[in-house]
């Protein structure tokens, strides 16, 4: 026949570790006898953050995902997906609009200013013509007139 005996684990037990909990720490008076000295290293191993599991703030925000619903989850990383594709999309045809607009207005423009610049150019040698015309008339005030007029024989 068979017997069945315990055994007892050893690991079971031994005192986990876990949180710091403070009721259950006790303070020794005889370690604050300094009452001038300035805050305890990080080496002290009475420190309550010796206790402390050590975890990195990844750990911490990668524990964090287990607090949300998967549901949640999903309907942020949907909307999350939906509204950096919507930026990206319309970052990418602002881009090209504001490149079409640009060359066409060089298309345009460019040819335009050049004729508007001709123009005045234009303008400004018929000023200056006119101009000539007038100084050579004060100067030879009946140059003009006399030339073309002949005269009859009864006059």
């Amino acid at each position: 026949m068979v017997q069945l005996e315990e055994v007892e684990d050893a690991d079971l037990k031994r005192e986990q570790p876990g949180p710091f909990d403070e009721a259950s720490f006790v303070e020794d008076d005889a370690d604050f006898t300094d009452t001038d000295s300035s805050l305890s290293s990080a080496s002290d191993d009475d420190s309550p953050s010796s206790f402390l599991p050590s975890e990195s703030l990844t750990d911490r925000i990668l524990a964090l995902r287990d607090m949300i619903p998967p549901s949640t989850r999903h309907r942020i990383t949907t909307s999350t997906t939906r509204l950096f594709s919507l930026l990206k999309s319309s970052t990418l045809y602002t881009g090209k609009g504001l490149y079409v607009l640009g060359t066409g207005g060089l298309m345009v423009l460019v040819p335009y200013m050049m004729a508007v610049i001709e123009e005045q150019q234009f303008v400004e040698m018929e000023r200056e013509q006119k101009a000539r015309e007038m100084g050579s008339e004060i100067l030879s005030p009946g140059a003009g007139q006399g030339a073309g007029q002949v005269k009859g024989p009864g006059v």
